[in-house]
């Protein structure tokens, strides 16, 4: 994986290194999917399952 700096953002100096939005973006990730899986069994709950 490489690192692509967008030159039109004004302040693309100060981005945070990749492995750091990488893990930000992952942790996010992760506790959407949990969202999820609550939705989810409140679903199957719901529907009886």
């Amino acid at each position: 994986m490489c690192w692509l700096r967008d030159e039109s953002l004004k302040d693309s100096a100060n981005l945070p290194d990749p492995h750091v939005l990488a893990e930000k973006i992952a942790d996010d990730l992760r506790a959407a999917l949990g969202q999820f899986e609550d939705v989810l069994s409140d679903l199957q709950v719901r529907a009886g399952a």
